[in-house]
């Protein structure tokens, strides 16, 4: 099975070949992406473009405020892997971009003009049933909201961390209603132990220091197929399976090559590598990684991007009043 991710047609290298041969140059990119895809994805990019990448990397939030103090000089050419809301919701900041490939996108995977997915991220929970105690293994949204998990469940800020924050739109249209929604989330938050970065949340649950995270479901990926005493959880009541956002930044220095990249990582070539390293891959032509429950077995909320990008200020001032009255 593992042969599967090594396959790649040659019509698609000579295609990646062929559209990108004149690049040259450099180009920046503003990322929030784990380190495994920059050093699986970055150095192809590089031999087949000859186009040098300067990464910088950061929290999408901070990433933001960066983005935003530059707006009048940009230093940047591309956001890569973010959540589709901090770009739909500040669209002044990027150029409209359809990156190559789009046609061969998996239904629901192109969610918004102003940004092409790169990957399909899904919400999960990490556990670590030594460190329960004997007590059940939460499977729900509804479950970490019992007090029996006071201090035992790690979780990244909403305000901070983008999956952070779709893990709360997440919650909150689960429900049968947003103020639903909001109670349960209450009491999960009373149970969180926060932190300021989404990688922390399932270290913790792998070292023992927490038993349960809210978290990517490659990162919890990572951490099994490592051997870690810990396992993917996929709340009852469905969870959010949604794209990853990479947009061209408005009047970036280096625009022509900033699509090059976009174009490359929505390239089949790109989606395999997005495949070996956990994500779901966004291309109809491309499988997912075989060590994860099949997509269709996975109960979806049907997560509301769009919804979410509308509501983002409101519901983050919402929280940030919670977690004063509950942490």
């Amino acid at each position: 099975m593992k042969n599967l991710f090594k396959t790649v047609s040659m019509a698609s290298v000579l295609a990646i070949s062929a559209s990108m041969a004149t690049a040259e140059g450099t180009v920046t990119v503003y990322t929030a992406v784990p380190q495994n895809f920059i050093d699986a994805l970055v150095p192809m990019f590089e031999e087949q473009t000859g186009t040098s990448v300067e990464i910088i990397k950061a929290g999408s939030g901070e990433l933001l405020n960066r983005l935003t103090a530059e707006s009048s000089n940009p230093m940047a050419d591309v956001l890569w892997s973010v959540d589709g809301t901090v770009i739909d919701f500040n669209p002044d900041l990027f150029e409209s971009y359809e990156a190559a490939g789009s046609d061969m996108l998996a239904d629901g995977m192109k969610q918004s003009d102003m940004w092409s997915p790169f990957t399909a991220v899904v919400m999960v929970l990490i556990v670590n049933e030594g460190e329960l105690g004997g007590m059940a293994i939460p499977d729900s949204w509804a479950s970490l909201a019992d007090p029996m998990y006071d201090n035992m469940i790690s979780s990244a800020r909403a305000e901070a961390s983008g999956s952070a924050y779709i893990q709360l739109a997440t919650v909150l249209q689960a429900f049968e209603n947003e103020a639903a929604g909001w109670d349960i989330y209450k009491g999960m938050l009373s149970n969180f132990v926060l932190s300021d970065s989404s990688g922390a949340v399932p270290r913790f649950v792998n070292d023992g220091e927490l038993a349960v995270g809210v978290t990517l479901e490659d990162a919890a990926l990572r951490y099994v197929e490592g051997g870690g005493p810990v396992q993917i959880v996929y709340p009852s009541e469905g969870t959010a399976i949604a794209p990853d956002a990479m947009a061209l930044i408005a009047n970036g220095p280096n625009g022509d090559n900033g699509k090059t990249f976009l174009d490359f990582m929505m390239s089949e070539a790109a989606q395999v590598v997005v495949a070996e390293q956990g994500r779901r891959p966004v291309r109809s032509d491309v499988a997912s990684n075989p060590s994860l429950l099949p997509l269709g077995e996975v109960n979806s909320v049907g997560y509301d991007s769009a919804w979410a990008a509308e509501n983002r200020a409101r519901l983050v001032e919402t929280w940030q009043d919670m977690v004063l009255d509950v942490q």
